[in-house]
């Protein structure tokens, strides 16, 4: 005689066995299968035992891979105003977009000597005599 019998036992009696088939979009609404969403926003509304029950009861909100923005494969480079690839760029200025500067210009504002120009002020000559 068996000690567990079906249906009377409590073996794995909190597991979390729902299977998702199809998620629905936050942003157009419309419920898709799994394999049109990335995997990081499938994981995001699977049961994750090991979080408080508060994260699990939450609504959580996924977006399929037609409403998610692609990364950016080109820049615009603020001081001469051309659409450049991201190699083009350093990574530093890839951080800030709006105000990205491309290697070249990087380069060519570097080689300028600041210092040989005329001083922009009018007041040469004023602290002379002071001194």
């Amino acid at each position: 005689m068996s000690y567990y019998q079906s249906g009377h036992s409590t073996f794995q009696a909190n597991a979390q066995n729902v299977t998702i088939t199809a998620l629905k979009c936050t942003f157009c609404e419309v419920e898709k299968p799994l394999d049109a969403f990335s995997k990081t926003q499938v994981m995001k509304v699977t049961y994750n035992p090991y979080a408080p029950p508060s994260y699990n009861n939450q609504k959580k909100h996924v977006s399929c891979k037609a409403c998610t923005l692609g990364s950016n494969k080109s820049l615009r480079c603020m001081t001469c105003a051309k659409q450049m690839p991201l190699e083009q760029f350093a990574k530093t200025q890839r951080k800030h977009a709006d105000r990205a500067r491309c290697l070249k210009c990087m380069k060519k504002r570097e080689e300028e000597d600041v210092w040989a120009s005329e001083s922009d002020s009018d007041d040469s000559g004023k602290w002379d005599d002071l001194l």
